[in-house]
């Protein structure tokens, strides 16, 4: 597991609106960083709700809060969530392998799970191959506003925004 140091993986909280009294955060992770203790304790302290979607691995968090859940993922799956437009922030750490082969089908399936306005952060390793790819994947799912934002020495952090009325869906 790569450990981020944890003033620059609290900087992803950052992406978080202050303004809204009570949110849903999922993120979807593979093991790979300790990005689940950080959004563990931002949403265990401002009482908002976090689902961690765990592909191909475990994730243990020692006394999670009564808010957070744990639940495994298949990137596979027809759909991420139960019900649409479910999510204020989707948090996203994949291996660059599984972005290389699985991209395209995973990001409208996010587009569907993310609520109106809200954001999408994918901790992505740099690549600039993939970094581009990634780009112009979000654009055709019909994400706007994307940028990067550089925090960590070895990833960038991808963001985009569903807007409702932009693109086709």
């Amino acid at each position: 597991m790569l450990r981020l140091p944890p003033q620059e993986a609290e900087q992803l909280t950052y992406l978080i609106s202050p303004h809204y009294p009570y949110q849903r955060i999922m993120l979807i992770t593979d093991g790979g960083t300790n990005l689940h203790e950080t959004l563990h304790d931002f949403t265990a302290q401002k009482g908002f709700e976090l689902e961690i979607r765990t592909v191909g691995s475990e994730i243990n968090l020692p006394n999670p809060h009564p808010e957070c859940k744990i639940l495994p993922m298949r990137l596979d799956a027809p759909r991420y969530n139960r019900h649409a437009k479910q999510y204020e922030n989707i948090f996203v750490a994949l291996k660059p392998t599984q972005w290389e082969t699985q991209a395209k089908e995973v990001l409208p399936k996010l587009h569907a799970a993310v609520k109106n306005a809200g954001t999408l952060a994918l901790l992505i390793r740099r690549d600039a191959l993939i970094l581009r790819r990634i780009d112009a994947l979000l654009e055709e799912a019909d994400y706007v506003a994307v940028g990067h934002v550089e925090i960590f020495e070895a990833f960038d952090v991808v963001t985009a925004k569903k807007l409702h009325g932009w693109g086709s869906k």
